[in-house]
């Protein structure tokens, strides 16, 4: 199905819109794609439980399977094509995963009984969360299999959401005072973010290799607001009339994906370029956000088709007139294929 989002010709970004399609079941969920243009998430099955997904150009999606349970989810893939997420185990707990050559490895825990990986980078080294011995969660890097403990703001749990290439990892992390912040794990050292001016928490989702890093973070009047960190300067994305707004990924341009609310209380995905925001819109339905963004500019997420359910998607913007003409005259070279799934 295709749907174009509304707007103005040379000055709003005109977006294609492909269901991905799921495994059988009634609902998907794309979280991540890498420059490759393979995307990664999860979808019900035929009997109604969901498993990480994989969805390649021009082939259906690719069940992952589990580490033995009955559910997983794929929260991400680097350039590598090696993927990472979390399933449960034969035992019943859940724990971060990485795959690769078709082969999914049990990272482990710290001590406890659960973890999850929300990112890979270009290295393969793996953030997420695992229980201690303790029962608290701390956030955690895994190199070459083994877990580290990147502790806390002071507080007993944090979880790592994002890392770059170089290693700098963002997440959230309770302080001594018992509030959740932002918070960057480099060379060693943990260093807190800040809030909006009248907020009290904040969260880090995922850093660029520019070090432009995306927050939520409550507003003085008490919603939930996207923003984009730069060095050490909080800029609110706001919404699109409604109260909250979440940002989700950004890529090396800096431009900036997640969902907001609308007046009519729907959420929609947007595109944030570092100037306004833009809709992406829907399958028909009214809802729609926004998880995941390559340096092409591809999007990834979720949206409510006219039925009512919610599909994986693929956002892929419409060349603009002038762009067209420099390709039809060999002044642009094609860098991407176009979609179909």
């Amino acid at each position: 199905m295709l749907v174009l989002t509304t707007g103005t010709v040379c000055a709003t970004p005109i977006y294609d819109i492909y269901d991905l399609g799921t495994i059988g079941g009634p609902w998907s969920k794309a979280w991540e794609i890498n420059n490759q243009g393979e995307i990664v998430g999860a979808a019900y099955t035929d009997e109604g439980v969901e498993h990480a997904t994989l969805w390649e150009t021009g082939l259906p999606p690719v069940d992952l399977g589990t580490l033995g349970g009955s559910t997983s989810r794929a929260h991400a893939i680097n350039d590598n094509g090696t993927i990472v997420g979390y399933s449960d185990t034969g035992g019943g707990a859940h724990h971060a995963f990485l795959l690769q050559d078709a082969l999914m490895t049990d990272l482990g825990t710290l001590g406890g009984s659960s973890s999850v990986a929300w990112d890979i980078n270009f290295k393969g080294n793996v953030v997420g969360w695992a229980h201690t011995d303790s029962g608290f969660y701390n956030a955690t890097l895994w190199v070459d299999g083994i877990a580290n403990n990147l502790g806390t703001a002071g507080g007993d749990y944090s979880i790592a959401y994002g890392i770059n290439s170089w290693d700098v990892v963002v997440g959230v992390a309770e302080t001594g005072t018992g509030s959740d912040m932002a918070v960057m794990w480099q060379d060693g050292q943990i260093n807190e973010l800040g809030t909006l001016p009248g907020g009290s928490w904040s969260t880090a989702r995922a850093i660029n290799d520019n070090g432009e890093i995306i927050l939520w973070a409550d507003t003085a009047g008490g919603d939930n607001h996207a923003c984009l960190w730069v060095e050490n300067i909080i800029a609110d994305i706001g919404t699109f009339g409604g109260s909250d707004s979440w940002a989700y990924d950004l890529n090396n341009n800096g431009h900036v994906v997640g969902w907001a609310e609308a007046i009519d209380g729907t959420y929609q995905a947007f595109l944030y370029d570092g100037f306004q925001m833009h809709n992406l819109g829907t399958l028909g339905g009214l809802f729609s956000a926004a998880y995941g963004i390559n340096d092409i500019g591809e999007i990834v997420g979720l949206a409510q088709t006219s039925s009512g359910q919610m599909h994986a998607v693929l956002w892929t913007q419409i060349p603009e007139p002038i762009t067209v003409i420099l390709l039809s005259l060999g002044i642009l070279p094609v860098v991407r294929r176009r979609y179909r799934v």
